[in-house]
């Protein structure tokens, strides 16, 4: 039987309109999880919702897919175009996928991460596009566009943005909400977000765990405010991973999963991503208690099924659908590997090359050695697919064939590890379980430790490789692991080292637990650490020294293991390379001055000692298959590095602020307002070749862009891309704005001594700043000028002021109440949950905000809602400056915690223009204020 809904010659609307009407409750209840329901008496399948994709489509079962580099290098490529053609093989491969397993799933995955990433200890630095929201919004659009596909209804795939919004900090993302303020909120945090839906009409979008202003992202007004009305997303939001239940289990938002899922659906959130079983339970409870509708769950299947039926899941003739008949054989195939090469290629950075030691002459060069902890491997995070094939850098240089002898040193001390108590060596037994039971060094007392810093190693048989880990039901050390991957890593063993004698050690669990000798010799976690003597017996440094003595070139693979120190669930405790490593870079370059180090790495590092004394170094993302063979060509000059770093990389961790700081502006966050603690600049990256550039101008000027044109030249007989940064200054703003504010960029190929003349468009609303006192989009009164080069800090090209517009702010009016939020200027205050749901001032210690350039009449009243935590409080008011003596104050009482009321304190002054400061004694929070005449 043919339904209406399967007619694929009429309007979508009739057809979702069909499909509703035919549903039960129960039907439309089994569609609410991402386990959806097979439908048999209509003809539907069963269909997950769900997968990742972020640099790649992800088998977790163990198929074969093309890996490119993690997000953080794609960033790195700065090329929209070549990001697309990632973004279209990503779509055909999910659809290969769908294929593969029987049209069950695989084209609606969660990517890409577009998370602003405004601190580099951010766990999850690997996964989005770096710093600044015009090149993250740039590069992410251009991936969801090849993914969809360009056809006008059918759509390749459904990629999901995530995760919607101000989510930058592992530790605590379950239960803290971060503090955001509306200058951020739409100059930065949810800039980057909006070209996913307004110019690429993402069908779907996931939210994220934390909390923002205190409300879980999942229940957010910004999901229909912003997202749904603003910018017209119309598809289907899903919950982050386990969201519904950690709003309840960790966060506390709610008391039962029928609260929480009820609210979220209201606020927009149609797809619960958690276990079916408890999806259609709470669902059932939140209907049965009066907490939604059948309407509200109509509202969200709706928005689901209409998306599926643009995937094609409801035709009754595939015919007609573009991209049917993409099958499984696409999966991983030789086209899709040579992009992921030319990929890797562009998103390799050369942050440093004295006296041109690269790109190397193979002619000249008898002996390399290929050293360091990431020279023979391409580590998977999290996110990573099974690639059918991966090339390490090692590997890269063997294949590129040169005559020279190529040797290969990890790094790595090769030890053992003797019980102090006993007196006895640790040894791995042939069934791989692990003893203390030996009483000298033979060959099962030989252990591999890889030292990733932060005490954490992983230690690994010398014997078959294999890691040691403690299984989830046995809990007792042993060696069985061929690679360190999984969501809890428990192979990770922290050497903790005695202060009195470097050589005697306490070991802990991943979970830092004890790690102590049983009774039966094994070793198992336990309330007192044992105490374990290190010897090594041979020295993975001497080792690597003696190699780089005896070779033309030495070539220090180092960096960070994705799964340890900076992944999913934890920051990265500092931004130093580990001790161990930077010991063999020192060591290695002491024995040969010819050391080029590559930094192979999921997010920036301090590499101060490095950039003062190695000659070479380039950096380059995990991930990718084709890693080795991309960097053996940058390094042997067959392309020039084109790749530019898309996020600050600073000298010291400490000049940091705190990362729960989400003030990008005040905390001088990131390139557009940091002015020292600089290592390598945002846009930064130099090729082989040098480039000038010459007589840039604004040429043409209309109501909604400006045309810039600059000449560039490459002076050298080698061909490489240039990335043409174009930068905004304002001058005479009236508010703090960025020192540098990326507008515009281009990737433009030169061949040897090429002069190319190119015009980049500038859209004026990317020079507007959000005015809080009329909350939206303006243009500063006074001029900007445009600051031109190869990074945020190289630009010495610099066009003419032009004059943004002469409109004059008027003085500010707070005769209609005022969100409080909407200050100017404060310290000692964050925004948290108020009056209904509305966002409130919050005084932390003593607090402050305050209101510029206000309009006040004779004897004003300030009324204003407020409330505290229970305890007495204390507004006082100043104008002009916080000095001296309030020109009036008030007390606050409650009888219990948020019993808001509204205070009224007479302001005497003159009729004139005056800063309004509020300042606050104990817990004051504040959701508006109003100036009222009248008065004493």
């Amino acid at each position: 039987m043919d339904y209406t809904f399967q007619n694929q010659a009429l309007p979508l609307t009739e057809r979702v309109d069909d499909l509703i009407k035919r549903l039960t409750l129960q039907e439309k209840i089994s569609l609410l999880s991402t386990s959806q329901s097979a439908i048999q008496r209509l003809g539907i399948k069963a269909y997950e919702i769900g997968g990742e994709a972020a640099h790649g489509v992800v088998d977790r079962k163990g198929g074969k897919t093309t890996v490119f580099p993690q997000p953080i290098g794609l960033s790195s490529t700065w090329n929209p175009s070549l990001i697309q053609e990632v973004g279209s093989v990503i779509g055909d491969e999910a659809r290969g996928f769908y294929d593969k397993y029987q049209q069950r799933t695989g084209l609606t995955l969660w990517a890409p991460t577009i998370d602003m990433e405004r601190d580099p200890r951010w766990g999850r630095t690997e996964e989005a596009y770096g710093e600044d929201p015009y090149l993250t919004g740039r590069l992410s659009t251009a991936l969801i566009k090849g993914m969809q596909g360009n056809d006008p209804f059918y759509v390749k795939m459904v990629p999901a943005p995530k995760h919607f919004f101000s989510n930058n900090n592992e530790h605590g993302r379950g239960h803290m909400s971060n503090s955001i303020d509306p200058r951020n909120r739409y100059e930065y945090y949810l800039k980057a977000f909006e070209p996913a839906f307004t110019e690429a009409n993402a069908l779907s979008m996931m939210t994220a765990y934390n909390g923002v202003n205190g409300i879980p992202a999942m229940q957010l007004k910004e999901l229909q405010q912003v997202v749904r009305d603003q910018w017209k997303m119309d598809g289907f939001i899903v919950s982050d991973g386990g969201a519904l239940s950690l709003n309840v289990e960790e966060y506390g938002y709610y008391s039962t999963y029928a609260e929480s899922l009820a609210d979220a659906l209201k606020k927009g959130v149609d797809c619960f991503v958690d276990e079916k079983d408890k999806v259609e339970k709470t669902a059932q409870q939140a209907l049965d208690q009066n907490l939604i509708s059948e309407a509200d769950l109509t509202i969200a299947i709706r928005n689901i099924l209409k998306v599926r039926f643009r995937l094609g899941h409801f035709d009754a003739d595939s015919n007609h659908h573009p991209y049917a008949k993409i099958t499984k054989d696409v999966l991983a195939n030789e086209k899709h590997a040579a992009l992921a090469r030319k990929v890797t290629e562009e998103s390799i950075v050369l942050l440093k090359n004295h006296e041109e030691l690269l790109p190397l002459n193979e002619k000249k060069l008898k002996k390399i050695a290929v050293i360091g902890p990431t020279a023979n491997c391409v580590f998977r995070d999290w996110y990573t697919g099974h690639p059918p094939y991966v090339c390490t850098p090692y590997q890269g240089i063997k294949n590129r064939g040169p005559s020279a002898d190529v040797q290969y040193v990890s790094g790595h001390d090769t030890i053992a590890l003797k019980h102090q108590q006993s007196n006895l060596y640790v040894t791995r037994a042939t069934n791989s379980k692990v003893y203390v039971n030996a009483k000298k060094i033979n060959k099962d007392a030989q252990w591999i430790d890889e030292d990733w810093g932060w005490n954490w190693h992983l230690v690994k048989s010398a014997l078959d490789n294999k890691y040691l880990t403690l299984p989830e039901d046995d809990l007792k050390l042993q060696a069985t692991k061929a690679e360190v991957f999984d969501w809890f890593v428990r192979e990770k063993i922290g050497f903790h080292s005695n202060l009195n004698d470097p050589t005697q050690y306490h070991l802990s669990s991943w979970q830092e637990e004890p790690l102590e000798v049983a009774n039966d010799a094994t070793i198992q976690t336990g309330k007192q650490a044992d105490s374990f003597e290190k010897t090594i017996i041979y020295s993975g440094i001497e080792q690597a020294v003696e190699q780089a003595k005896a070779s033309d070139v030495a070539i220090v693979c180092v960096g960070n293991h994705p799964m340890i120190n900076g992944r999913e669930t934890e920051d990265r405790p500092g931004l130093g390379l580990p001790l161990h490593q930077q010991k063999l870079i020192q060591a290695v370059h002491q024995a040969n001055p010819r050391t080029i180090v590559v930094v192979i790495g999921s997010y920036p590092f301090s590499l101060n000692w490095e950039q003062e004394h190695i000659p070479a170094i380039l950096y380059s993302a995990h991930g990718s298959q084709e890693l080795g063979n991309a960097l053996s060509s940058v390094m042997f000059g067959d392309v020039s590095p084109s790749g530019k770093l898309s996020m600050t990389w600073y000298k010291h961790a400490k000049e940091l602020p705190s990362i729960f700081d989400y003030d990008i502006i005040k905390g001088n966050r990131t390139y557009m307002f940091a002015e020292n603690n600089i290592l390598y600049p945002f846009g930064y990256g130099l090729h082989y070749g040098k480039v000038t550039y010459q007589q840039a101008n604004i040429v043409e000027v209309t109501n909604n862009q400006l045309t810039i044109a600059v000449t560039v030249t490459n002076q050298s007989k080698q061909a490489f891309q240039e990335v043409i940064q174009i930068y905004a200054q304002f001058l005479q703003a009236t508010l703090k704005r960025p020192n540098r504010l990326l507008v515009a960029f281009q990737k433009v190929p030169l061949a040897p001594n090429e002069q190319k003349t190119i015009r980049l468009v500038v859209k004026k609303a990317n020079l507007q700043y959000y005015d809080v006192a009329q909350e939206s989009y303006r243009l500063d009164t006074g001029s900007c000028c445009f600051h031109i080069g190869s990074s945020s800090q190289a630009t010495n090209i610099i066009t003419e002021p032009i004059i943004l517009t002469t409109d004059k702010q008027p003085p500010r009016s707070l005769e209609q109440p005022t969100k409080a939020e909407n200050y100017n200027d404060y310290a000692y205050v964050k925004i948290g949950k108020g009056e209904h749901e509305e966002n409130a001032v919050m005084s932390q210690k003593e607090g402050w905000i305050c209101f510029k350039n206000v309009m006040f009449k004779e004897a004003q009243q300030l009324h204003y809602r407020v409330t505290t935590d229970g305890a007495r409080g204390e507004v006082q008011c100043f104008l002009d400056q916080r000095r001296g003596k309030p020109v009036t104050r008030q007390t606050i009482e409650v009888d219990y915690p948020q019993q808001w009321k509204t205070q009224v304190m007479t302001i005497p002054t003159d009729k004139a223009v005056h800063d309004l400061y509020l300042v606050f004694k104990g817990p004051v929070h504040v959701t508006t204020v109003q100036l009222v005449e009248g008065g004493d």
